[in-house]
């Protein structure tokens, strides 16, 4: 479908669902995913996005991301892929929520009461949390289970600036689910060859290795696999083969540099799985749905955008052994 007319149905379609969920509550139900047996789903499905919800940047600008500040056809997204996966975990990154009418807040309604959400707010570099461009809430990640979430522990990973010019934070968030063997957590790692890098993907990894139980790590992590910045995670953790390659059928960022008219793509978003599993080969099957990231042209006056954010979604069915 265009992403035009796939646009205007998810305004529609999101209108619709709020509605339904307000009058028709059964319904709703009725119609979301059902809940897992009481040992835990035997196969996990996880996806993870960074959604790049929190408005900035015009198009032909470097921070440009398609429907940045239209929350309806995000959440529609969000929703489309957690039945189309038949997802147990929906982790997001750049998301808004703590308010009404923010992204977390309209997901949580599409969603279905089967679903529980937890969030973790960051900071930007100038140190504010709130998201701009008169959308509501706060930025950070976002963990949504199918089930009841039992427990939720969250802290910034990113070290304060020595230089003290930036005041961004960036969380790792895991939560516990009722009668889930598993674990989800997930963080965003910055980007570029800050110092401060290794050291926050070292205090993600000790923070999520705290679980005594296996775990798994999704996320923006804003390396392709094989970064030496990665090593933390790679001693400590098993990412899906599936998404170990360099190529555009693996990618899941698409990086336009305005400026000088090139662009290019990477697998930025990873999902790991702790070596404590008792499952010897954890992946049955991961993925990237290419679909909903953007490949057009970031210029002034383009054409229109083919996706939802930069960033693609990633998923990946786990083996439990539940």
């Amino acid at each position: 479908m265009p992403v035009r007319a796939r646009a205007a149905a998810a305004v529609i379609g999101v209108v619709a669902l709020l509605a339904a969920g307000a009058v028709f509550a059964g319904l709703a139900t009725h119609e979301a995913p059902g809940p897992r047996e009481a040992r835990g789903p035997t196969v996990l499905r996880v996806v993870t996005w960074n959604v790049c919800g929190e408005a900035g940047g015009k198009r032909g600008e470097a921070g440009y991301c398609p429907y940045r500040n239209s929350p309806a056809e995000k959440v529609e997204q969000i929703t489309e892929l957690a039945h189309e996966r038949d997802a147990d975990v929906i982790a997001l990154q750049e998301i808004c929520g703590g308010a009404a009418g923010s992204h977390l807040s309209l997901l949580r309604t599409a969603l279905g009461p089967e679903w529980s959400v937890r969030r973790a707010e960051g900071a930007r570099p100038d140190g504010r949390t709130r998201c701009r461009g008169g959308l509501s809430g706060h930025l950070g990640v976002a963990i949504a289970v199918r089930g009841k979430v039992v427990g939720a522990r969250s802290r910034n990973a990113l070290p304060p600036d020595p230089a003290g010019r930036s005041h961004e934070t960036l969380p790792v968030l895991c939560v516990r689910v009722g009668g889930w063997s598993y674990t989800p957590c997930t963080t965003h790692i910055l980007p570029g060859e800050d110092p401060r890098v290794l050291e926050q993907i070292t205090g993600v990894r000790d923070f999520v290795r705290q679980e005594d139980r296996p775990t798994v790590l999704t996320g923006d992590f804003n390396r392709n696999s094989g970064a030496s910045q990665l090593k933390p995670l790679v001693s400590a953790f098993t990412e899906c083969p599936d998404l170990l390659g360099t190529g555009q059928g693996t990618s899941t960022y698409h990086q336009w540099m305005p400026a000088e008219g090139t662009h290019s793509f990477h697998t930025l978003d990873h999902v790991f799985v702790s070596k404590a599993s008792e499952v010897r080969a954890p992946f049955a099957r991961c993925g990237v749905d290419r679909d909903r990231m953007d490949t057009t042209p970031n210029e002034p006056g383009g054409v229109e955008p083919d996706g939802y954010s930069d960033h693609a979604p990633v998923f990946a069915d786990i083996r439990t052994g539940g």
